[in-house]
């Protein structure tokens, strides 16, 4: 009798155990892809939030100057002493002017890998002076 009540007593077997660690390891890789997912998507926000900005930034030079800078001056021109922003992978931002399809100019970002094409998160992100993209 005494014997049942110590084998009862004993705690988790080395099974239970593995099976509970089985089971919090799967649900941790479900959140965490979940996250990455997320997180791989507000990159790509702040990357189109920032091109608004440097947009915006481009329309005050083309007030002053008459006409946004060319390619070959860049967004340097537009920003002056102050440094250029990037994107949210820490890419530059590639500066065309005049831009396609006979826009003023056009401003993309190569995503995360930096290259063009892409899909997902490698997805290049366009910005013109009418739309963005």
């Amino acid at each position: 009798m005494k014997m049942r009540l110590r084998r009862r007593r004993r705690g988790m077997s080395l099974v239970e155990v593995m099976v509970v660690i089985a089971i919090v390891l799967t649900l941790m890789s479900v959140l965490a892809l979940g996250v990455y997912q997320i997180y791989a998507q507000s990159k790509q926000s702040t990357t189109r939030l920032v091109m608004g900005k440097v947009s915006q930034q481009i329309a005050v030079y083309a007030l002053r100057v008459g006409g946004p800078p060319s390619t070959a001056e860049g967004l340097a021109k537009a920003y002056g002493t102050t440094r250029v922003p990037v994107d949210a992978w820490g890419h530059a931002f590639v500066y065309l002017s005049p831009g396609n399809d006979g826009e003023p100019y056009s401003l993309v970002s190569l995503g995360a890998d930096g290259a063009p094409g892409g899909e997902e998160t490698d997805e290049d992100l366009s910005w013109t002076e009418q739309v963005a993209r």
